[in-house]
């Protein structure tokens, strides 16, 4: 009978998971997400809210057989904490029947529950044969064209497909409200600046549970070495309100993670135009995306010219006994991979 186990990685398993991910996704060996220093971060650099490996696997007979890696978080609510896994980078080998259902349900006991808001078409049919539930929480992805005619230079295909979403990218960009900011203004920390300011992180408001945020986490988000990560404390005179970080992917500028300690709608507004400037000092960005589930972010990006572009469900997978807050969760990028992953070459979601 053959031997199944379920473990923790260590970095001598590089290369077995990169196999494996790589035969998964039918992805070249050039692909980013192979890249040593990426993974390492990803799975094995030190992260203070999580001792040890965030990156799992099943084995069969000591061969590696699925994989999981876990970005951890604690969901603050009302009703108070739950400790959540967004799961990325999940592969099973195909021949192994069953192998993808038994790793989520091993990872499952590392936490109250494991979510997931991201992936192909493939892997979201199976996330409800592996167990995982729609929740409440509903993630919209939203884009604002800065530069219509770095659009011609995508990957997509044939050309006229390109010209054509360039003339409308164009008009969406001259629709956009000017900058209008008020007294507020953006001032970027560096990572060794983050534990010694003043940052107001995200706290549970209206119904809405969030998940938690510490200067020593948003330090190793700053240290990403698969996309520049920028850190903004936002300032309405002297007194800090709130923060935004940018990820600057290929070609498209990321508001990767934001807050405001005030429910003032013409503050968040003012949130966004400051990315929106600070995105547009980077002269290969052609966009700004976000992605947002909760109404007063949503309506702040719309008023400033973001459009919506795709929405998809938060799945869960709750260990018995454990419900998820019922007024939604809130999702920023920082929360799975979504802030970093690229395949290398820009392609934009306006």
């Amino acid at each position: 009978m053959a031997r199944i186990g379920f473990r923790s990685t260590t970095v001598a398993d590089e290369p077995a998971i990169k196999a494996l991910l790589q035969q998964a996704h039918g992805a070249p060996r050039s692909h980013p997400m192979f890249e040593g220093r990426d993974l390492f971060w990803k799975y094995w650099e030190p992260r203070e809210d999580w001792p040890g490996s965030r990156s799992y696997v099943l084995t069969r007979d000591g061969e590696i057989v699925a994989h999981a890696a876990v970005v951890p978080a604690v969901c603050s609510s009302d009703n108070g904490r739950l400790k959540l896994l967004h799961v990325i980078d999940w592969a099973a080998s195909a021949a192994t029947r069953g192998a993808g259902n038994s790793l989520m349900r091993h990872i499952g006991t590392l936490a109250d529950a494991i979510v997931t808001s991201d992936g192909d078409d493939t892997a979201l049919r199976l996330l409800p044969f592996m167990g995982f539930t729609q929740s409440d929480t509903v993630v919209t992805l939203y884009a604002r064209p800065l530069r219509p005619l770095l659009y011609l230079g995508s990957a997509e295909r044939p050309r006229w497909r390109r010209a054509a979403r360039s003339l409308r990218n164009a008009f969406w960009a001259w629709r956009a409200p000017a900058f209008a900011a008020g007294t507020r203004r953006a001032r970027r920390l560096s990572a060794e600046e983050v534990a010694s300011a003043r940052i107001p992180w995200p706290m549970p408001r209206n119904g809405t549970a969030v998940l938690e945020r510490s200067a020593q986490v948003m330090t190793y988000w700053l240290q990403c070495p698969t996309v520049p990560m920028e850190l903004y404390v936002v300032e309405n005179g002297a007194t800090p309100e709130g923060y935004f970080v940018l990820a600057l992917a290929p070609g498209q500028a990321r508001l990767a993670d934001c807050w405001l300690d005030t429910d003032a709608p013409e503050a968040w507004e003012a949130l966004v135009h400051l990315a929106v400037r600070e995105a547009l000092l980077h002269a290969g960005v052609a966009e700004i995306a976000a992605i947002c589930s909760e109404p007063l972010l949503a309506r702040a990006l719309v008023r400033c010219g973001f459009h919506a572009r795709a929405t998809r469900p938060l799945y869960a997978r709750a260990t018995d006994g454990i419900r998820l807050p019922a007024g939604g969760i809130r999702i920023q990028m920082l929360d799975d991979d979504a802030a970093y992953r690229h395949n290398g070459s820009r392609l934009f979601w306006a």
